[in-house]
């Protein structure tokens, strides 16, 4: 019995340790992503960027700081609405490539479908608690409260970044 307690208190503990996500540019400006901080290229550690990180600069940063990709004035322009000439005549979208536009969206729709269902499967066990510990029955309501916030954040990530685009003009193919 205790045994099943430890590791439920680890689990419980350990779930919002691995939702982490890191993103960094690499040279050809391409945006990556990924769960694993070790799989980053070793150049590129000092770049990454955790996004959803509560405690970072980088939380209430826009989204385009938050994936590593570099923010210029011009680009800053380009957010605010209006697209430089530059950015057209280059095929940018708010200094951005439209793949790494939507790499970022999608990445941001599945961590917020992630969570949806994370919260559909708290709900479902507050209902009905049967098959787990009194200690995990207890604790299922923060634990809730908590994914809860999570989501709040992602959406709004989600959100703020779909803003932006239509800001820029981002066509719809690339927003999917």
């Amino acid at each position: 019995m205790k045994l099943i307690l430890v590791v439920a208190c680890i689990l419980m503990f350990a779930a919002p340790l691995m939702a982490e996500t890191y993103g960094w540019e690499d040279e050809t400006g391409t945006v990556n992503f990924t769960e694993n901080y070790t799989s980053i290229p070793a150049k590129y550690r000092k770049k990454a960027r955790k996004l959803g990180d509560m405690g970072s600069e980088t939380s209430s940063a826009p989204p385009a700081a938050v994936s590593g990709t570099k923010t210029t004035p011009a680009v800053r322009t380009a957010a605010g609405g209006e697209a430089s000439p530059a950015d057209e005549a280059s095929g940018l979208f708010g200094g951005r490539k439209p793949e790494a536009w939507q790499q970022e969206m999608r990445l941001l729709y599945a961590e917020v479908k992630r969570l949806e269902q994370q919260l559909a499967e708290l709900e479902s066990l507050i209902s009905k608690p049967s098959g787990i510990s009194k200690s995990r029955s207890d604790g299922l309501p923060h634990e809730f409260r908590e994914t809860q916030k999570l989501y709040n954040q992602s959406l709004k990530q989600y959100n703020s970044l779909n803003d932006e685009a239509n800001k820029v003009g981002l066509p719809a193919e690339f927003r999917k």
